[in-house]
Formats: structure tokens, sequence, C-alpha cells
């Protein structure tokens, strides 16, 4: 039985560390919001100071709106487009490089997090603006810009987790400040080895205590959109949650808290494992009446 176990598991984890796909080192993208006047879409082309020969594609506000219509207010949304991005893949292992400019409500980090969450890991991005924008939708661009690069399209579930973790982190930072933010979503990630197995009111007693642990006393409305994410996290697969943990340990690289984060991150990895391996078992014993022999 424990060859039996052992052997799947090893399957699963070859399955897990081949890449769905990626976009060629190098290769570059320009969305340009379609509302721009052409004064400032030069302006935006100047920032983003992009490669000769790059692709330039368009983003509508229809386009933003298939993402995030009924998940912000109307006024954060607008009815134009004008939020660019520029997106230059880089190698494997690189990280994201993120920088922005007009963006007042989605901070680089606040980008990072949930690229991550929808797959998207190493590339150089700038987000640009003609004026002072919340910046939600340039996450549109940035998804539309990576499927033409790689010629494939981003899993649908994952782009929404992003911009489900885009949206939850940006209106609580409004609240409490993006640290704390930041920190508390990255927290309830930490642990999803846990909340997955916990009822409803379990869950929600856990963010009521991330959020004490930063000083923070949640609003009721505010720990039920971050237990909805928690939620949508727990519906990724074992693999993805773990090359999303795995991504969110390089990331932290970057933060003095990088030890801590890696500890986590093999900490929950061991739990899935053994998840996994507890769901093969009773598999076995289901089908075959419960084989003791190794």
């Amino acid at each position: 039985m424990k060859k039996i176990i052992a052997i799947m598991l090893a399957v699963l984890f070859t399955l897990s560390a081949m890449p769905v796909f990626a976009a060629e080192a190098g290769d570059s993208r320009v969305v340009l919001g379609s509302d721009l006047t052409e004064a400032q879409k030069a302006e935006a082309l100047e920032y983003f100071n992009a490669e000769e020969g790059t692709l330039l594609l368009t983003v509508t506000n229809k386009d933003e709106r298939q993402y995030f219509e009924g998940k912000l207010p109307d006024e954060k949304l607008g009815h134009v487009a004008l939020s660019s991005i520029y997106i230059k893949a880089a190698s494997e292992g690189s990280g994201l490089n993120i920088k922005t400019h007009n963006i007042n409500f989605v901070t680089p980090e606040m980008y990072e997090n949930a690229l991550i969450s929808a797959g998207i890991t190493d590339a150089e991005i700038k987000i640009w603006a003609p004026r002072p924008i919340s910046g939600t939708a340039a996450l549109t661009g940035i998804y539309k810009a990576y499927e033409d690069m790689t010629g494939r399209f981003l899993d649908t579930y994952a782009k929404d987790l992003g911009i489900e973790e885009l949206i939850a982190t940006g209106e609580l930072a409004e609240y409490i400040g993006s640290e704390e933010a930041l920190g508390i979503i990255r927290d309830v990630k930490k642990i999803l080895d846990e909340t997955r197995t916990m009822e409803d009111d379990a869950v929600m007693e856990k963010i009521y205590g991330i959020g004490k642990e930063y000083g923070v006393d949640l609003t009721e409305d505010q720990a039920q959109k971050i237990f909805r994410l928690a939620r949508m996290f727990e519906g990724l697969s074992a693999e993805e949650i773990q090359q999303r943990l795995v991504n969110m340990a390089k990331a932290a690289q970057k933060a003095q808290s990088f030890g801590e984060v890696v500890e986590s991150v093999i900490r929950t990895l061991g739990e899935f494992i053994k998840t996994i391996g507890e769901f093969f078992s009773n598999v076995w014993n289901n089908w075959f009446g419960g084989d003791k022999e190794d």
C-alpha cells in the first residue's frame, strides 16, 4: 500500500512541476486603454520605453467590465478605459518587477500577489494612467497581453481568483492601510491547509483572529470578503495551491520575513502531502477492501 501511494504521489508532483505554459523571455506587449487621446497614448509609450517592434494591443471598458462588473462600485470601474500596461516576459525564477504611474488604489505589491494567484510569475510590468485612477482594470490588460504572448488562455478560475484578491486587498487597504491588508491576506493564504477542512464559522474566527494580530477589528463585511477569497483558493487543486505558495515564498525573498514565509510554505506542503496520501489510502480501501500489505 505504501509503495502504491508513493508512486501516485511521485506522478502527482511530477505533473505539478511541469509548467502549464510560459511566455518566451524578452517577448513584450503594450496594451493601451481605448479611450486615451493620441497625445496620451504617446505619453504612455514614452513612459513604457518599450522595445522597437513591441506589439500594441487595446483594452476597452467592455473588456474591463467582463471581469469587474458587479464586484466594484461603478465609480471605481468607470465607463472609459484609460489604464495601460507594458509587460516583458522574464526568465523563469526572475519574479515580478512592477512599477506604476498615477495609480492610487492598487499598489505594486497588490498587483504582484494577484498575478501570482492568476499564474503569472516572471515579468517586468509597467502600469500607466493619464491621471490618478484606481488601477484595478489594469489587470485586464495584463491578462490580455500575457495570453497574447503565450498563445493560450489563462485558467478562468485563476483569473477570477486574481481579480478577487486584488479587490479584497485593495478595499481592505482603504480602511486599514496597504501593509496591514497585504499581511492579513498573506497570512490567510498561509493557513489554507487548516481552513480547507474547517466549518465556515471556524474559518471566520480564524480570519478575525488574524486581523487582531495586526491590531485590526475587521468588520463582518471585510471578514466575509476575505472568507470568500480563502474558499476560492481552496477551490484550486492541491498542486495548484502548492505552486502558488512556492511563488509566494519566492516573492518574499525581497522582504525580511522570507525565512518565516518559507517555513510556513514547507509546513503547508507537508500537510497537503499528508492529505493527498490519506485520500488515496481511503480510495484504495473503499475499492479493494483495505489491503494493508506494503
